[in-house]
């Protein structure tokens, strides 16, 4: 069986547990595919000596658990590296300029929008309450976000509003319109649509990390004696200063 044939089918085997890992746990893959299989080779070759030991220093539920994360470090590599080989080429320009007509025509939207509703509902505690918290977000997804609520705050109360602001319904659908359709882009380009290529990408490199980080830190504490030890088991990220001793998990 070929590599990539082999890392084809961890990718597809993993996917029900890819997708099942909360996204609010997810993280950005920090290197590339080629620093993941380097970094996993060498621990796995730096570890396989200590596996045996490992009942002398955890539980046996525990030393099972982290037998189970050492044996996992290289298929996870390889499936992390399926998933980062899947993902689309980088966005075309015609792509990227209507994100940034998008984000124009949006944000116009909702600085009309929220100026109307301020004034619209200064003496509406409920509806001013909803305008204030819309007001606190920045930025292009805050911006789509707050003109979505904008628009259905108004709409909620057209019958009082209709005819008191220069503003038709046909205009609310289309800042609306083109509002979820950036929230779409956005999601599509920063991977946040869930089984997306770069959802699963950033899936599978927190899936890799998991068990990168829990041998990394017990093989730094089995060798805590050892001043080579931050060699041996180096980590994914930089790090500022001298290693220090790491209590077993």
């Amino acid at each position: 069986m070929s590599e990539a044939t082999r890392m084809d089918e961890l990718f597809a085997g993993a996917l029900p547990r890819l997708l099942a890992l909360p996204a609010e746990r997810l993280i950005r893959a920090r290197i590339p595919r080629e620093r993941v299989r380097e970094l996993s080779a060498v621990i796995v070759e730096e570890f396989r000596p200590l596996a045996e030991r490992l009942e002398d220093e955890l539980s046996t539920d525990r030393a099972a658990e982290r037998k189970a994360d050492f044996e996992a470090l290289e298929p996870r590599a390889l499936i992390y590296c399926a998933a980062d080989l899947a993902v689309e080429e980088p966005w075309t320009s015609a792509q990227r300029a209507r994100r940034a007509e998008l984000a124009a025509r949006v944000r116009d939207h909702d600085e009309a929008l929220s100026g109307w509703a301020v004034t619209l509902f200064e003496h509406d505690e409920e509806a001013r309450l909803v305008v204030t918290d819309i007001l606190r977000g920045k930025g292009i997804r805050d911006d789509a976000e707050d003109t979505i609520r904008l628009v259905g705050l108004l709409r909620r109360h057209w019958p009082a509003v209709a005819g008191r602001v220069p503003v038709t319904e046909a205009q609310l659908a289309e800042a609306e319109a083109e509002a979820v359709e950036l929230v779409q882009v956005l999601d599509a380009m920063e991977g946040t649509t869930p089984g997306s290529p770069r959802d699963l990408r950033r899936r599978a490199f927190t899936w890799w990390f998991q068990a990168y980080t829990e041998i990394f830190l017990l093989g730094r504490y089995l060798l805590r004696d050892d001043l080579a030890a931050a060699e041996r088991f180096p980590a994914v990220a930089g790090e500022r200063g001298p290693a220090t001793g790491l209590a077993p998990r």
